[in-house]
Formats: structure tokens, C-alpha cells, sequence
């Protein structure tokens, strides 16, 4: 009995061991599993964490590469713009040092004369030296119709094209250029002839060009500097007197008055000299934020 109770006994303490054996074998591979999830889970944050600073790389790269895009393409389009001004200067002022004879603001050349000598007429040379630069200029742009010299700046060729278009970007020696050339309106078929005749130049940022038109409006600078000269593609010089300038717009009747109605008919043409029989137009925009806006001034003869 003993030895069977004692058996009994004893498989009840090795199935109790056994028991408490797989228990902590569960146990064990419960905490195993739970390092093992923790891990995992730590991993896919470490590669979440990796991907975003990845990701935040990129976005900053490319942020980058944006802006210095922007900033080249910004002081291209400034530096480019001084460039071209400069580019402009350099063929305007090449062509008054190689036509001082055409150009009116270059000084002519004193001749002394001897006590009691009466003045004598235009000296034959200058004359023929006058229609040979005009000549040459006409062979450089055939669409050249005089050269103009007004106010204290303006001092250059003028070209008619075949539109209006034209010669807004592009110089007298047909370089690809915003400073343009100072042009009549294609409409003038008898040009300087024209009972009213307009002409167009641009209002540039280093004060070439019609630039000068802005001190017009100043009642002062119209008084020191009434005069504009006009040497035409024939040889003949046409002065003009200054009698009026406004600030205005592109759709002004003045622009029409000549061309679709009678000068005298309106506006500051009723101001002109009761003796002028041609007017000159000369306009330009203004560098405002509107783009319409324009200033005009009046000159008569």
C-alpha cells in the first residue's frame, strides 16, 4: 500500500513538476514574443524615422534648386536688361561720333573769318558731307527717314517700318533689343510732309531714348528746351517749337488726328501757333504700373 500510494504520490509530484515545467516554458515563450513585437516594432519606427528624414532631403533639395532657379533667372533678366541698355548706348552713340554732320547736338566746327567778311551761305562740304552720312545711313537701314535731336537728350536716327511693331525691340542696325529705335507711325506714307506725324520711342531705364520726354511736363524744362530739329532723309532740316506736352493714354483722339481727323479740330492742337501748318507728335510710355498710360508732346511749325 505504501509503495502504491507512494507511487501515486510521486507521478503527482512529476506531473506537478511537468505542469509547472510547460508553465514556465509558456511563460518563457510569452516574454520571448513580446521582445520579439517590441523589437519589430521599434525596427518599423527606426524605418519610418529614416524614410521621413529621407523624404524631408529631398523636399529641401528640391526647395533649393527652386530658388536658386528663381534667383538666376531674376538676376538674368535684371543684368540681361543693363546689358542690352548698355548694348544700345554703344550703337547709338557709334553712330552720332560716325555722322556728326547728321547729328544735331554733336557742335559744329567754328570758321573764323576775317574782320568785315559777310556771313557766307552753308559751305558746299557741308553740305555734301550732310547727304553723304545721309546717304550711308539710309544704306545701313533702309527704312532710316531723318534724325531727330530735342530737349537736352535726344539725339538719333528715325526709321519707319512696315508696321508699328517692329522697331519697339529692335535698334537702327537691327540688333534684338528692348530699347528699340525712335520710329514714325507706318501710316505716315509722305512722312515728315504729314500734316500731323507721331513719333513713338521708349522711355528707358538709363534715360535714353524718349526718356527725355518726361521733362516736358515740367513747364520750365518745356521753356529752356523748345526746340526739335529734324534733319529728313533728303537733307532738310525742320525745326519745330514745343508748345504743349500731357500725361494721357494710348487711346488719346491725338494718336488718330492726322490720320482719321483734321488737327486743328481738338484738343491741345488748339493751343498751337495760329502759323504752323505741320505738327510733330513725339510719344513714350511712362514706367508706370499702367501700362496705357503715355505722355505726349506737342511740337509745331
Amino acid at each position: 500500500m505504501r509503495k502504491l500510494f507512494g507511487s501515486k504520490i510521486g507521478n503527482k509530484r512529476k506531473k506537478g513538476k511537468r505542469v509547472i515545467a510547460k508553465a514556465n516554458v509558456a511563460g518563457n515563450n510569452k516574454k520571448k514574443n513580446k521582445i520579439t513585437k517590441i523589437t519589430k516594432s521599434e525596427r518599423d519606427g527606426k524605418k519610418w524615422s529614416l524614410q521621413s528624414i529621407q523624404r524631408m532631403h529631398v523636399i529641401y533639395g528640391s526647395l533649393v534648386v527652386v530658388g536658386v532657379v528663381l534667383i538666376t533667372v531674376g538676376l538674368r533678366a535684371i543684368l540681361g536688361g543693363y546689358i542690352e541698355d548698355a548694348d544700345a548706348r554703344t550703337e547709338y552713340e557709334m553712330l552720332r561720333e560716325n555722322f556728326p554732320a547728321v547729328a544735331a547736338q554733336t557742335p559744329a566746327p567754328e570758321i573764323e573769318r576775317d574782320e568785315g567778311e559777310d556771313e557766307e551761305p552753308e559751305e558746299e562740304d557741308d553740305w555734301d558731307l550732310r547727304n553723304l552720312s545721309l546717304d550711308e545711313l539710309y544704306a545701313l537701314n533702309r527704312d532710316f527717314v531723318g534724325w531727330i535731336s530735342a530737349g537736352s537728350t535726344i539725339d538719333y536716327p528715325v526709321v519707319r517700318g512696315i508696321d508699328n511693331d517692329k522697331y519697339i525691340n529692335t535698334t537702327f542696325l537691327g540688333a534684338r533689343n528692348t530699347a528699340g529705335t525712335i520710329f514714325m507711325d507706318y501710316r505716315h506714307a509722305n512722312g515728315f510732309d504729314e500734316k500731323v506725324c507721331i513719333l513713338y520711342g521708349h522711355n528707358t531705364r538709363d534715360g535714353s531714348m524718349f526718356s527725355a520726354l518726361v521733362g516736358f511736363l515740367d513747364q520750365g524744362y518745356l521753356q529752356r528746351n523748345p526746340s526739335v530739329t529734324i534733319t529728313t532723309r533728303d537733307g532738310r532740316m525742320l525745326s519745330y517749337r514745343v508748345f504743349a506736352a500731357r500725361l494721357t493714354d494710348a487711346w488719346d483722339e491725338a494718336y488718330t488726328i492726322g490720320i482719321h481727323s483734321s488737327a486743328r479740330a481738338s484738343g491741345e492742337f488748339q493751343n498751337a501757333p495760329e502759323n504752323a501748318s505741320h505738327f510733330l507728335l513725339l510719344s513714350t510710355c511712362t514706367r508706370n504700373a499702367n501700362d496705357d498710360e503715355r505722355i505726349l508732346v506737342f511740337a509745331a511749325r
